[in-house]
């Protein structure tokens, strides 16, 4: 039987005490839901993308190509790309949505795979499921992986 390889509880209290700093410093851009704000999240998010990404390469190697597209300069962020073995692709957007108060602008997220159950789908938090944080933008890199490993090994997908 494998030995189990727990999380030491002081890295597990760490982490807890991150995130909370990480959900108070952006309270302010990710409760609001003006362009600039949400422009400030992506902006965020992209960075955070850029880390996870080398994660992924640290873990994987060079076999898989994994590659976060740029954001465009200035106050004109729009969207980004995260694509894992070119065909596995998260994309984050900046969107409006027309409400009777005014324009309202939030992230979108699509997750899009190969192969012949390849699919685009909506991802993200939902409104009722809070706001976005490192660990949520994680989760969804996570699902990419898996689904870029479930058709590996099902002879469907790039064999990396």
């Amino acid at each position: 039987m494998p030995a189990l390889t727990l999380e030491p509880f002081r890295r597990r209290v760490e982490q807890l005490r991150d995130a909370w700093a990480e959900r108070r410093a952006l309270r302010g851009i990710a409760g609001a839901h003006d362009r600039a704000s949400q422009a400030a999240l992506l902006r965020t998010l992209h960075g955070w993308a850029v880390e996870a990404a080398a994660d992924i390469r640290a873990v994987y190697g060079a076999g898989l190509p994994v590659q976060v597209s740029p954001l465009p300069p200035g106050d004109e962020a729009g969207a980004f790309t995260v694509s894992v073995a070119r065909d596995y692709t998260l994309t984050f957007a900046l969107v409006e949505r027309r409400r009777m108060g005014g324009p309202r602008w939030h992230i979108a997220v699509t997750l899009s795979t190969a192969g012949p159950r390849g699919a685009a789908v909506a991802a993200g938090p939902e409104r009722r499921n809070g706001q976005w944080t490192r660990a949520r933008l994680e989760d969804l890199l996570l699902s990419l992986l898996g689904a870029y490993e479930r058709d590996r090994s099902e002879g469907q997908g790039p064999a990396a």
